[in-house]
């Protein structure tokens, strides 16, 4: 494979709204238990941040704050329920979410 051809961490990683979509539970559960009503609810929140990150409507110290809050508030909406997978998918969307800022947003 030429080097032009490789793929890139970036090319492997799940799409932001994928995992708004495992936040939301689309499909089964891996413990076959359904997320509790609030995360699922915060997948909207992250959908509508994701939004305005590409509407270019807010600015970093808004996009820093806003996403600490919705990552503990989900955190917390977890509990015990699936709080592994939902911990990882959270942690996730902060990763990415971050990127979509970066590319979404010049300087």
């Amino acid at each position: 494979m030429a080097d032009s051809k490789k793929l890139r961490f970036e090319d492997l990683q799940p799409h932001v709204d994928m995992l708004c979509d495992a936040l939301e539970n689309k499909g089964a559960s891996a413990s076959g238990i359904p997320h509790p009503v609030k995360v699922k609810e915060n997948a909207e929140r992250y959908r509508e941040l994701l939004r305005q990150i590409r509407a270019k409507e807010c600015s970093f110290e808004d996009v820093i704050y806003s996403l600490h809050l919705l990552n503990n508030d989900t955190l917390d909406a977890a509990s015990n329920n699936q709080y592994y997978r939902i911990s990882n998918i959270v942690t996730a969307l902060d990763i990415f979410i971050m990127k979509e800022y970066r590319k979404h947003v010049t300087y």
